[in-house]
């Protein structure tokens, strides 16, 4: 009976984790009710932006980091548009013009490899390196979500921690198979901010690269009136398949970035990168193009998980008498 039960509970567990894949959610984009109302989105398309990389010892260099380094990052960006359960694009009356959505974070990062190119005949390196790095808990730990006006500017790198916070949380650890930044450099150097508006950094260059992140965060703080379906406890995939490259080329290098007291640190600047991104530091900015979406497990996985772990406590109770 007791091998029965916690079969049934493992099953349960199992079902239930399987089925916390990315769920569709129903949505209220201005939060009234009125305008748009309560919509399934399957997923949130934020816009290119960028990921600021920096030390967590005085006197490091974020962009050549030795295997076993915790590095501390900040991300930002403001909501491109809401996408459906297919992915597709859906029409939302007054995003990013009446209204619009950002999100901040901040996690610490291990590095967990590196491999520096070395040439095998002039033994000098080759600029052709490969960075992995996996969240940990710690640091400055916190995603925010928030709706208000239009005003986030990703060339000042302001803008994304203002209006009606509605919803936040922390940003969970490795989990073996989430929670992990990879990023491999190419060889050479090209400008830094090749963005479509121009370059605003003449004096930076950066490595040439590109990688991915995925990142998870924990909800622990949600306004209804925007989400329906989503509670405290939820897994919201904030950056999922997230591309991090260098140079950017889609989206202007922020000057600042916000961290979780909302107090601003440095991004792009020389005395923030360097003369070329990526190598003197001592910090360190990728640019991301990130979605997001929900992992809610189902309601009917819940149930079974319920029951099981009701019926466990049942036979311990008659195992006792």
């Amino acid at each position: 009976m007791k091998k029965t039960t916690f079969a049934a509970v493992a099953g349960a567990l199992a079902l239930m984790a399987a089925s916390a894949h990315a769920s569709v959610v129903s949505i209220d984009a201005d939060g009234t009710a009125a305008t748009n109302g309560f919509v399934a989105v399957g997923s949130l398309d934020w816009a290119a932006n960028g990921v600021l990389v920096t030390p967590t010892v005085a006197g490091a260099n974020a962009a050549q980091p030795a295997v076993g380094d915790i590095l501390q990052s900040y991300a930002q960006a403001a909501l491109s548009g809401f996408l459906d359960a297919n992915g597709d694009g859906m029409g939302t009356t007054g995003l990013n013009s009446a209204f619009e959505w950002t999100f901040v974070a901040g996690f610490q990062e291990k590095v967990i490899s590196r491999s520096v190119g070395i040439d095998p005949i002039t033994l000098l390196p080759t600029g052709i390196d490969s960075l992995r790095l996996e969240t940990v808990s710690g640091g400055d730990n916190f995603f925010k979500i928030y709706y208000g006006a239009k005003d986030a500017n990703s060339l000042a790198g302001t803008g994304y921690a203002n209006g009606t916070l509605i919803m936040s949380g922390s940003i969970l650890p490795y989990d073996g198979a989430r929670g992990a930044t990879t990023f491999s450099t190419k060889g050479g150097t090209d400008t830094f901010d090749k963005s479509p508006n121009g370059n605003d950094y003449p004096g930076i260059s950066s490595v040439v690269g590109e990688g991915s992140a995925t990142i998870d965060a924990l909800v622990k703080f949600i306004d209804n009136d925007f989400f329906a379906g989503v509670k405290t406890g939820d897994v919201l995939a904030l950056m999922l398949d997230t591309q991090a490259n260098d140079p950017f080329v889609q989206a202007n290098p922020s000057a600042l970035f916000t961290k979780g007291d909302g107090t601003t640190i440095v991004g792009a600047s020389l005395a923030s990168l360097g003369a070329t991104n990526g190598v003197n530091g001592p910090n360190f900015m990728l640019q991301s193009d990130a979605t997001a979406s929900f992992k809610v497990p189902e309601p009917t996985s819940m149930a079974l998980a319920g029951l099981a772990m009701a019926g466990l406590g049942l036979t311990r109770r008659r195992a006792a008498k």
